[in-house]
């Protein structure tokens, strides 16, 4: 092993010429040589020199990277001296905090930083100066090239001494310094360069901040020290990075974070292309990654060469690392033709341990151990799981001033990691949490929690979520459950026009739970829509996250009452509409406290699909201008709302108080249905099909007979009951996907022609499917910008004498049982004075529940009870303690199809 700076002058004066560094100046791209470096290097060596820094003397460095980090870096350590990096996004406290225990002599800073850095260095004795590398005085200093001059050899320096102390935190009285030597240091960086990661021909994106390890060694050190070029970008934002891309970078080195969005990009690109291209698109991508992964002939990379192109035609791979990338993003970079290359380490192994070898990377896998370092797994359970311990040349010193932490963390010379992992037959390592993160539940078993996560996330709309233990009672006892914390994926919620954020949720965890064993499954989950807070890195802070949420197991909303309202949020509810917005909230809602900007209109202010158009009618009588039903349907918070409304308003909107007019707490719904549907909508319901509507909907409905008596023995009772005029309104109780083909083919035949059916926007917002919408006499429905037009289509019908069909509890069953009844049916029934027919299937659930991906064979009834009046529905749930006629139809006619199905 050598010392860095060694290694750092071997390879300037192999490749003066070659550049070192890249980075945008006035608004071009700036070479730096090896040359031209290494006299910025000497500037900053001389100048400690001068200063009387003695080996051993720690100098800071605080700041964003730069072509100067480097090089007061390399300065630094060639006097034999230890830098300390330091977040510059750090609070004054904690920048103080790790001055003062590391006993900084010198501190670089830059201008953006300054203030801070300064306030520290007066509190802490040790600091002598404190330099912006921003400065005139800088300036100078960078531009001395005989720094060295004076002393040629400079300091003795062996591989066993300290060149940087990282630190893990800072925000308390004590924080931990972790000692990494040169030897350490230059092996880490051997070693990856071994494995081909990183080679003298390769330009490295340099955007993770340098005070972390993981950045340091792989985008700093190993391209300085092996002939590499570093690249830095203009700014972290797609457009600079990208640009970065195209000026020549062969390697990126990123967080799951990153990649994680990229992933998501690529795949709103090709989810906004028009069919068939969309279809055609993702087929070859699918088709395409399977050839690649048998053959290793990249196709994709050809096919979708435009898209390539614009990260660069000399990318290699993207390198992960600094936490767990989701297996499905590797997949699906791997099938776009794309290579995405994870790692492993900590800070204290300098870092990294494994790395996927670029010829055979393995999804899911952080790799096999990386060369001169060995891996091993202490106390392995049944499953082959234990902590991966590590040693070699690349484990630290030790602790700064901590040898009981030391001691804690190196045994018999192996490093214990705290991490959980198990090894497959190739001798690939895959991780599968943290030992202080294991939940032991009461029970004894150990759940990890990165698993819970990835198994609830593949089949949810939720961004991120982190899972913790709650204590519970079961029975008399006191027990610990799961919860989580989820944040939903909007984007999804916006595209399919649905607000009702926690039942959709709800439904996908709760398909997810019968898939797990008990002790994986989770109790209960709270949504909110603040990002979880992370590291630099992208690591839920998970202990935090508990910290800060764990209350909401015990209420459903958050403590409201002592949130902080940012200087953005108190603007918002004190200009003239968010006061009159949240004052109108407050009298509609009947919420006693003050309303804020953060609260979710479904979840905190309870504020259904329906009591949308309420507040559109309220708010359009409050405002006097038309507010349209995208702008409520699609705003998740109250901040979603005043910021959608505040530009349709005048500057000089009064600030009253709205009055009970606007406020009048039912909708008047005889109105709303005098309008009809707009033309597109109307011109989809035929309600005289010709022949062709008549013959393709016959044939249909006789196939589909066919294959429901032939595969599931179909039998139907009650046909007598439907009336054979209408208006009458069918509603069945929701099961499976089968539902609404088996109750079409078990009509008798004239009311055939006459049924609508209403069903979810989204299952047929696709070309193919969205032409049939005329054929199939259906009328789509999702519950926010679309619901009055749905309302308005069905009244149209039903006001015409043609009949409906609907679900009314909107959800399929989870678990066969009868769900509560939107309030939408009682309107429908009310206002048209439509017949109502029950209809209860049975076997459908089982044939083809929401849990299954593909159908299986069961017997399926049908049954069709006898027609009843919404009138005297409506007298039965009122007199059973319903709020009005509209609730009370729905619970009464609840009540019958429930009774209807305990009788079959």
């Amino acid at each position: 092993m050598r010392n860095i700076k060694e290694l750092f002058e071997e390879t300037v004066a192999a490749w003066p010429g070659k550049p070192a560094i890249r980075f945008r100046h006035e608004g071009r791209w700036k070479d730096i040589t090896r040359g031209e470096f290494i006299g910025l290097v000497k500037g900053v060596s001389g100048f400690l020199g001068q200063e009387g820094i003695r080996k051993g003397d720690k100098i800071g460095i605080v700041m964003k990277n730069r072509p100067e980090w480097p090089a007061v870096f390399l300065g630094a350590v060639s006097e034999g001296a230890v830098c300390v990096p330091i977040d510059p996004g750090a609070v004054p406290r904690e920048i103080e905090n790790i001055v003062k225990d590391s006993g900084c002599v010198i501190v670089f800073t830059d201008d953006s930083t300054l203030s801070a850095v300064k306030d520290a260095g007066e509190k802490c004795p040790s600091v002598k100066k404190v330099i912006s590398v921003d400065s005139e005085a800088a300036g100078k200093i960078f531009s001395r090239a005989d720094g060295l001059s004076a002393k040629d050899a400079g300091p003795g320096i062996s591989p066993e001494d300290i060149a940087c102390i990282l630190y893990t935190s800072g925000t308390t009285g004590g924080p931990k310094g972790i000692m990494l030597s040169h030897g350490n240091l230059t092996s880490n960086c051997d070693s990856i360069f071994r494995m081909g990661i990183i080679t003298a021909k390769d330009s490295v994106i340099s955007v993770l901040p340098l005070h972390h390890t993981y950045p340091l060694t792989v985008t700093m050190l190993l391209p300085l020290l092996y002939g590499g070029e570093i690249i830095y970008p203009a700014s972290i934002r797609p457009e600079d990075l990208a640009e970065a891309m195209r000026a020549g970078a062969t390697v990126f080195v990123a967080v799951p974070q990153i990649l994680s969005s990229l992933h998501g990009r690529i795949n709103a690109y090709f989810g906004g292309l028009s069919f068939p291209l969309s279809a055609l698109a993702r087929l070859a991508v699918k088709g395409l990654g399977k050839v690649r992964e048998k053959t290793g002939v990249n196709l994709p990379g050809y096919l979708f060469f435009s898209m390539h192109a614009k990260f660069g035609r000399r990318l290699r791979f993207f390198v992960s690392g600094g936490a767990k990338l989701d297996e499905n993003v590797t997949k699906g970079l791997f099938s776009l033709g794309f290579s995405v290359l994870e790692g492993y380490g900590l800070t204290e192994a300098s870092p990294v341990l494994t790395f996927n070898p670029p010829a055979r990377p393995k999804a899911g896998s952080v790799g096999v151990p990386i060369p001169h370092v060995e891996i091993g797994l202490a106390d392995k359970d049944e499953k082959g799981v234990g902590e991966v311990i590590a040693r070699g040349p690349n484990v630290m010193k030790g602790y700064y001033k901590r040898e009981d932490l030391t001691g804690e963390a190196i045994k018999d010379g192996w490093l214990h990691t705290g991490d959980l992992g198990y090894v497959d037959r190739d001798g690939y390592l895959y991780l599968t949490g943290r030992i202080k993160e294991v939940i032991v539940l009461s029970s004894g078993v150990n759940v990890y929690p990165n698993e819970v996560e990835e198994a609830y996330m593949s089949a949810a709309p939720v961004k991120e979520m982190c899972v913790f233990d709650v204590p519970a009672k079961k029975g008399g006892e006191e027990t610990r459950v799961l919860w989580a914390v989820a944040v939903p994926d909007l984007g999804y919620f916006r595209k399919y026009g649905e607000v009702n954020l926690r039942d959709v949720i709800r439904e996908r965890f709760d398909n997810v739970s019968r898939t797990l064993p008990s002790h994986m499954r989770l109790m209960g989950f709270s949504v909110v829509l603040e990002d979880l807070p992370r590291t630099l890195l992208g690591k839920v802070k998970r202990f935090e996250v508990k910290g800060k949420y764990a209350s909401l197991a015990a209420e459903e909303r958050p403590a409201l009452e002592e949130r902080e309202l940012s200087g953005k949020d108190l603007e918002m509810t004190g200009s003239p509409a968010g006061r009159m917005i949240t004052e109108f909230l407050k009298k509609q809602t009947g919420i006693q406290r003050d309303i804020t900007p953060s609260d979710l209109l479904e979840l905190d202010l309870g504020i259904d699909s329906l009591g949308r158009i309420e507040l559109i009618s309220g708010l359009e009588a409050l405002f006097g201008t038309e507010i349209g039903e995208e702008i409520v349907g699609r705003a998740f918070s109250v901040r979603d709302l005043i910021e959608g409304i505040r530009p349709l308003l005048p500057e000089d909107v009064s600030g009253k108080v709205p009055g009970e007019s606007a406020i009048s707490g039912r909708m008047d719904w005889k109105t709303i249905f005098r309008e009809l549907p707009k033309k597109e909508n109307l011109d989809k319901l035929d309600l005289s099909p010709g022949f062709r509507s008549w013959l393709g909907g016959f044939l249909f409905v006789k196939l589909s007979y066919v294959f429901f008596r032939v595969f599931y023995d179909l039998k139907v009772d009650g046909q007598e009951n439907v009336p054979s005029k209408g208006p009458f309104i069918l509603y069945v109780n929701h099961t499976s996907y089968f539902d609404g083909p088996i109750v079409g083919c078990a009509l008798p035949g004239s009311p055939r022609l006459d049924i609508f059916f209403v069903g979810f926007r989204p299952y047929f917002n696709v070309p193919v499917i969205r032409s049939l919408i005329k054929v199939g006499r259906i009328i789509p429905l999702d519950f926010s910008s679309h619901l009055i037009e749905a309302m308005r289509s069905s009244y149209y019908v039903l006001s015409n004498g043609r009949n409906l069909c609907l679900f009314p509890e909107g959800l399929r069953t989870l678990d066969g049982k009868i769900g509560r009844f939107k309030k939408g049916f009682g309107i429908l029934a009310k206002e048209t004075g439509a017949k109502l027919v029950p209809v209860v299937i049975e076997g459908a659930f089982e044939a083809w529940p929401r849990t299954s991906r593909y159908p299986e064979r069961h017997p399926i009834r049908v049954k069709f009870g006898q027609a009843e009046d919404a009138a005297e529905l409506a007298k039965e749930g009122l007199r059973s303690g319903a709020a009005d006629e509209y609730e009370a139809i729905s619970a009464a006619a609840r009540q019958r199809l429930a009774g209807m199905k305990d009788e079959g």
